[in-house]
């Protein structure tokens, strides 16, 4: 993880945190400050990733650890330059929090809990598909799955969370089995289907594919399980409603 990463990730957890607490003027000015900084800090972290040098703001200059390094718009512009130009409603996401935070910082916070609402959802929302599309990171590794799943919950509806779901599912089986072809059956021949999870009671569960289980809808790893007696899933650590609960042995095969 590199450090623009990890600084990224820590702003947007704590950013998360003000946001889901009693709405108020003190944390919703605090969640749009760290909010905008993670954003921020993930675009810096794409164009770092193709050249670091691509971070800071003059690179016709020598580059010292005190250069200036790029700003928001700036990195819009870079990132649209290397064929990462985002859509025109996340571009304007963008720049609703940031004429927001731009008035926080240099004049005052005018509270509007409706508008401010929708403005940090919106940024969230942002954030979550960034780090997952554009940068290919897994977020619930880098947060924990617990908040990471709360924070889905909160900014996308149900629709939404299963739209990335299916996309996540197809785009690991073209990964998986290259010669797949979508347009002509519904999951690879040799792929035995999915289960439900038995976190999240959606049917994006897959056994035996990954290290560990994994659900493509929670996008986090799931101790769970497949019963033998009646093929439900469950957690590994509670056993099957049956009363079936497979070996220590079986279990760490899964």
């Amino acid at each position: 993880m590199s450090t623009i990463y990890e600084n990224a990730v820590d702003s947007l957890r704590i950013g998360f945190e003000f946001f889901k607490q009693e709405r108020s003027y003190s944390t919703r000015k605090h969640a749009i400050l760290t909010v905008f900084h993670a954003i921020e800090l993930f675009f810096k972290e794409r164009l770092f990733q193709t050249n670091p040098i691509l971070i800071y703001k003059n690179i016709d200059v020598r580059v010292t650890e005190d250069a200036l390094t790029v700003s928001v718009r700036e990195a819009l512009i870079r990132l649209e330059n290397i064929g990462l130009k985002l859509p025109k409603d996340q571009i304007e996401a963008v720049e609703r929090i940031q004429k927001i935070r731009n008035r926080i910082e240099h004049h005052r916070y005018d509270h509007n809990e409706k508008e401010d609402e929708l403005v940090i959802g919106e940024a969230l929302k942002l954030a979550l598909y960034f780090v997952e599309f554009v940068l290919g990171k897994r977020l619930g590794d880098d947060i924990g799955t617990e908040l990471f799943a709360e924070m889905q919950r909160q900014v996308f509806d149900y629709d939404e969370l299963r739209t990335l779901a299916d996309m996540r599912l197809e785009e690991w089986m073209k990964r998986e089995w290259p010669e797949w072809n979508p347009e002509k059956e519904e999951i690879p021949e040799e792929f035995g289907g999915t289960l439900d999870c038995p976190a999240c009671r959606q049917s994006y569960f897959v056994i035996g594919y990954h290290e560990r289980p994994f659900c493509f809808h929670c996008n986090a790893t799931v101790e769970g399980a497949a019963c033998e007696g009646c093929g439900s899933s469950f957690m590994s650590a509670n056993g099957c409603a049956c009363g079936w609960r497979p070996e220590p042995a079986e279990t760490a095969a899964t």
